[in-house]
């Protein structure tokens, strides 16, 4: 990887880091900001080694170049990752207000109703303070018992409308053309091999299309402007804001991480092919995931521990808290985890699983029904030795033939 992309990379992470914290999503901008201070540890090692293999031109123009590019993000050695993340923050938040103030004010008109539009991050009731520095330095992230209702202004129900009509005739487009590209030259497909999309397009079922995220935004952003929105009227981080929470994109892997190919983050959506030759989308749902087991062995210890995969979501910040309904008395829930070992004489149980958390100032609940069925487990069935010598059994039965001449 060129060091051109790891500075990109930085930028990036940082510009998402203070999106997330706009929004309210803190957990979420602080994942960016790890996986900032992880780059900046891969471009101080290799400051390290270069000033090793070339001692006496640790100021050629290619070091230089290196730093100065990271003039602005330069940390103490002797840091903690959580006072890098922070110190990162800090700085991406005083360049944006610098870059902000050299742009000259002026109010900015609805596209429809030419109405003031107020862009600025909304208070809908006292704000939750958290000493987000100190949060940090916790094995895990601290939630809110209760959501925050700082968040980015919600898009208007009527934007929103035009916004879907607009999104899911773009994504017929570019989802029939494998070439399609931003006004950069960018590639929005994240392209795989060809045999794997050769099967791809035979298949009859849904299939999965990746995208380049960085692409995928500017050739939308592009047919926005293009059918006579403004930037004034709708800025770019609106259309962010719209892409997240899309029915159609999932940004997380079941896994809860970030969807990856070849290196790169993509954002998936699945499609299937009509008969009339355009596209039908599927809509990814918040879902509770892990598949219990269907046997519980009579004896042997059972374990069932559930995750809630969110399309939308990173793992890391959803705190869900599980409720169990229908536990036989042979099964413990404890720590959102059921657990425990059935006698001869236990029963089989159908149970459900509910799980609750807070999202974007509103709690989700998820509900999953699974079947438990207790049995003996069966020992594998012994092979019959064929070797009469040491099978009486079979000794006894072996008969000489007799002899036909």
């Amino acid at each position: 990887m060129k060091l051109t992309q790891l500075f990109e990379s930085i930028i990036l992470n940082a510009q998402e880091a203070r999106d997330n914290f706009e929004r309210g999503f803190e957990p979420e901008a602080f994942n960016c900001l790890e996986d900032i201070t992880k780059t900046i540890a891969v471009l101080k090692d290799f400051k390290s080694k270069y000033a090793a293999l070339f001692p006496s031109q640790s100021s050629s123009s290619a070091l230089m170049a290196a730093q100065g590019q990271m003039s602005g993000l330069h940390l103490q050695q002797g840091t903690t990752a959580q006072q890098q993340a922070h110190a990162i923050m800090s700085h991406a938040s005083k360049s944006n207000k610098r870059a902000a103030s050299t742009k000259s004010e002026r109010p900015k008109k609805s596209m429809k109703t030419g109405s003031v539009v107020d862009d600025a991050s909304t208070i809908t009731s006292d704000m939750y303070h958290m000493n987000t520095l100190s949060s940090l330095t916790n094995t895990g992230t601290v939630i809110p018992s209760t959501p925050r209702t700082h968040a980015h202004s919600p898009l208007e129900t009527t934007l929103v409308a035009q916004l879907d009509e607009i999104f899911t005739k773009f994504l017929q487009q570019v989802c029939s053309d494998l070439n399609a590209k931003d006004s950069k030259g960018e590639q929005i497909h994240q392209t795989l091999m060809a045999k794997k999309m050769q099967k791809l397009d035979e298949s009859p079922d849904f299939r999965p299309f990746k995208f380049r995220i960085q692409a995928f935004t500017n050739a939308f952003y592009e047919e926005l402007l293009r059918q006579g929105y403004t930037e004034e009227a709708l800025p770019l981080r609106k259309v962010k804001n719209y892409l997240w929470n899309q029915r159609y994109i999932s940004r997380f892997n079941e896994d809860g991480k970030k969807a990856k190919s070849k290196g790169n983050h993509v954002w998936n959506i699945e499609a299937k092919k009509t008969p009339a030759g355009g596209w039908v989308f599927r809509e990814f749902k918040r879902k509770i995931v892990g598949v219990p087991d269907k046997y519980a062995y009579v004896g042997v210890p059972y374990a069932y521990a559930p995750r809630v995969w969110d399309p939308q979501v990173n793992a890391k910040s959803i705190k869900a808290v599980f409720s169990f309904e229908g536990l036989p008395d042979w099964l413990h829930a404890d720590n959102n985890i059921i657990t425990g070992t059935p006698a001869l004489s236990s029963q089989s149980a159908a149970i459900k699983v509910s799980a609750s958390y807070h999202h974007a100032g509103i709690v989700i609940t998820l509900e999953k029904e699974f079947y438990i069925q207790v049995t003996v487990e069966q020992s594998p069935q012994q092979e019959p030795d064929l070797n009469p010598m040491m099978n009486p059994v079979a000794m006894a039965d072996y008969q000489l033939q007799p002899h036909l001449g």
